[in-house]
């Protein structure tokens, strides 16, 4: 009986090297597929440092835009409290008037109307403060990161290409590794710090919005007061503004 494994005894044992060549194609094969390894993730941590540092300009530049609109808000704030102080003065004159035109005696034992307490100043920003100081300290480099990273290498590894050129570039990887980490720290930082503005400055439109909206009824309501002490018609609404056209 022939023996049936004996059709396999003579045939070659297959190589799993690169194409078959001798030890030293093999080494070099291996050792140009591990640069190139290398190379590709040294030349990624380089684009991805190079996106993150774009990305923190864009930030930076966003960070600056919220704080001169804040200045900007702050001005309107304010002029809307000095619109306000001149309303309560001219309320004070159109009650001067009324006294005149209502007579002397009339008015001469009459209460004083109790002024209104002026606007409280606009409140300190201290999320502004906070944006202000995350973006300098951006530019300085002094935002710590939580934790370096760690070699992307194992020992046994690093051991092994030590001293070759395989250790620079493993090298310059994790320094890009640890940059952009200390990069998106510094992101994760300034969005929290817009955040916090961008709310901030919602309560300032707020607060716009409401000043605006006063200064617009008193200003309607004075504007009625002097229609009626000049004798215009058709001025039983503030609202009215166009009783303008005959007097009684």
């Amino acid at each position: 009986m022939s023996n049936p494994f004996g059709d396999y005894n003579n045939q070659p044992v297959k190589s799993y090297s690169n194409g078959g060549g001798s030890i030293e194609d093999d080494v070099d094969y291996y050792e140009k597929e591990i640069e190139r390894c290398m190379q590709e993730s040294l030349d990624s941590t380089e684009r991805s440092k190079r996106n993150l540092a774009n990305s923190e300009q864009v930030g930076a530049k966003t960070a600056q835009d919220l704080l001169e609109q804040r200045e900007k808000l702050e001005r309107t704030e304010k002029n809307l409290d000095e619109i306000h102080r001149t309303t309560q003065q001219t309320q004070r004159s159109l009650n001067s008037l009324k006294s005149l035109f209502g007579g002397y005696f009339k008015n001469k034992f009459s209460k004083k109307p109790a002024e209104q307490p002026n606007d409280v100043s606009v409140p300190q920003s201290k999320s502004a403060s906070h944006l202000s100081d995350t973006v300098s300290g951006m530019g300085s480099g002094s935002c710590s990161t939580s934790g370096s990273s760690g070699p992307t290498l194992s020992d046994s590894s690093m051991n092994a290409i030590k001293g070759s050129r395989w250790e620079a570039m493993d090298q310059q990887i994790n320094d890009n590794l640890h940059g952009m980490s200390s990069q998106l720290s510094n992101l994760k930082n300034l969005g929290q710090a817009l955040g916090r503005e961008v709310e901030d400055q919602n309560q300032m439109l707020d607060r716009i919005q409401t000043k605006a909206d006063r200064n617009d009824t008193i200003v309607r309501s004075q504007d009625h007061q002097m229609k009626k002490l000049l004798g215009y018609k058709g001025v039983d609404k503030p609202q009215d503004t166009s009783a303008f056209g005959s007097k009684k």
